[in-house]
């Protein structure tokens, strides 16, 4: 059933409609989302809320198509950005719960960093209308709390001066071949973030396991403290093959010019995601919740994929400068509880079998 014009319009003169909210011929689903946003707006409008204080790590790139489609948006409503790294997000966010002083309105975190924001209660529960359009596993593995609004997959940069197409590694296993010692390099994965997700997921799945990573050990990869610096080292022709990759850090590389191509492993990616939440003491409570579903609209979804942000929106259409898993088995997109309980064990598994000290 489309939404009318006229409808739209009454909309607007009931006052709650918000800038850009005509979109001609939109559906059903679409006049839903609206309505909620414009719910929300009227909330905030009406409690003076004008800001929202969003602590994040979303690279700039990110973070500067979504203030342009915000702000086209909401021109009222400004971003007051406290960009860290997860970490000092975290850090930050428990000195100012321990000093009594609420200022987040919206808060990243990942699988790790989220245990303790949850332990403090600092983060709320939340729902938007669009959650019946996310894609799997997202959509059925939600918590009421976290929001995936920035997913990445995982797979292989490699140095396309060295390797010919037909030689890149194609599945994890092709790692494992003696021709790759010392062209390989790894992010340390007890620092945590996509490597150490990739290192729970592949330790735990049958057929790889510790065979798998003993290979791997054999082939003496270089192991660097985190994903710029092997990806750095691939572009430099250090080495030939980063194996724990993000696409939106390779890809936007090869495209203004650097000598590095994205692998996606036919025999399974790492979805990892970065997400965002309602901080429960939120200064700002209704701009918070509109934040969060414009990030998980459709439009929100779609302006990050031009940042190679894979979309959780079924319906936002990805870019198509981005990875396109078309089909490729999804093997993890985040920890099991009983990994996360069990993370010093996997470590002594890492020091161990990778000979990290």
């Amino acid at each position: 059933m489309k939404r009318t014009a006229r409808s739209a319009a009454a909309m607007l003169r009931q006052g709650a409609a918000v800038a850009g909210m005509l979109l001609a011929g939109a559906g059903t689903a679409w006049a839903q989302d609206d309505a909620f946003a414009a719910d929300l707006y009227r909330k905030a409008r009406a409690a003076k809320e004008t800001k929202v204080a969003f602590y994040t790590s979303m690279v700039p790139a990110q973070f500067n198509a979504i203030q342009a489609a915000w702000n086209k948006r909401y021109p009222d409503i400004q971003i007051e950005l406290v960009r860290a790294d997860l970490g000092q997000t975290l850090e930050r966010v428990l000195a100012e719960s321990r000093a009594r002083k609420y200022l987040a309105d919206v808060i990243s975190s990942n699988e790790t960093s989220v245990v303790a924001l949850q332990q403090h209660k600092l983060l709320a529960q939340f729902d938007v209308p669009t959650r019946d359009k996310w894609i799997e596993p997202f959509k059925s593995g939600f918590n009421g709390i976290q929001f995936p609004s920035r997913v990445l997959q995982i797979g292989f940069a490699v140095n396309t001066n060295k390797l010919k197409e037909a030689e890149y590694p194609r599945t994890w296993k092709d790692l494992l071949d003696p021709k790759w010692k010392n062209r390989l390099g790894i992010p340390d994965p007890r620092v945590g973030g996509g490597a150490q997700l990739w290192f729970l997921t592949l330790w735990d799945q049958k057929g790889y396991g510790e065979p798998f990573f003993k290979g791997l050990a054999a082939n003496n990869p270089l192991i660097k403290p985190g994903i710029i610096q092997v990806q750095q080292s691939v572009e430099l022709g250090e080495i030939d093959v980063d194996v724990v990759a993000y696409d939106y850090v390779t890809l936007p590389a090869r495209n203004s010019g650097k000598p590095v191509q994205f692998v996606l492993p036919s025999d399974g990616t790492i979805l990892f995601a970065t997400y965002d939440s309602v901080a429960a003491n939120a200064p700002n409570p209704n701009v918070a919740r509109l934040f969060v579903h414009f990030l998980m609209s459709r439009e929100g979804q779609e302006t990050l994929a031009q940042a190679y942000v894979t979309p959780v929106h079924s319906e936002a259409t990805p870019s198509p400068k981005a990875s396109q898993l078309k089909g490729t088995p999804v093997l993890s997109s985040a920890p099991t509880e009983a990994q996360v309980k069990n993370i010093k064990d996997y470590v002594g598994h890492m020091n161990r079998v990778l000979g990290l000290r």
